[in-house]
């Protein structure tokens, strides 16, 4: 009887064990699949970037919007409810100054929208590091003010590509 029991006992632990085990395997796919929609913020807001160097509104407008697509889609978390709503204010903030760049093909127009979308895209970026394994730089144009997102720290400079296209430094890297 006691034999029983014992053996009882230890088919428990085992069982409670496999299934820590699984939750665990359950839990590392599921981050390693945030991570990779999180990861596709980033190669968007470049696109967008990478357009108004070359002064391609058509592009930038498709970019802005696949922007604003993907970043809907990155997942935010916090262990304080009134920081997780600060991020879903800024992202949806951001997201709707990309929907403005991707409804005109005004490439003057969409740089000013670029401006508030770098801004609080760095800001967002800063709050919740969401970009991972890549270096970023914020770099800013001295003589505007202007800033911008980089993966690169050399300056190319999408507000003024013709005329001051390597204008600009770096103001700080993630």
């Amino acid at each position: 009887m006691k034999i029983l029991k014992v053996l009882t006992i230890v088919i428990m632990i085992l069982a409670g064990k496999t299934a820590f085990a699984q939750q665990d395997s359950t839990m590392a796919q599921r981050d390693s699949a945030i991570s990779r929609r999180n990861d596709t913020a980033l190669p968007a807001y470049l696109a967008v970037k990478d357009g108004l160097i070359k002064s391609d509104s058509v592009g930038v407008a498709a970019a802005a919007q696949k922007f604003a697509d993907e970043l809907i889609k990155v997942r935010l978390r916090s262990h304080v409810l009134e920081n997780l709503m600060a991020l879903k204010k800024l992202r949806t903030d951001i997201i709707d100054e990309a929907k403005a760049i991707a409804a005109t093909k005004d490439i003057n127009e969409q740089r000013k929208h670029f401006a508030n979308v770098s801004k609080g895209f760095w800001e967002l970026a800063g709050k919740y590091r969401f970009i991972k394994e890549t270096k970023v730089y914020y770099q800013q144009c001295p003589m505007t003010g202007v800033t911008w997102v980089s993966n690169s720290k050399e300056i190319k400079n999408p507000y003024y590509p013709k005329n001051m296209l390597t204008c600009g430094e770096v103001k700080a890297q993630l």
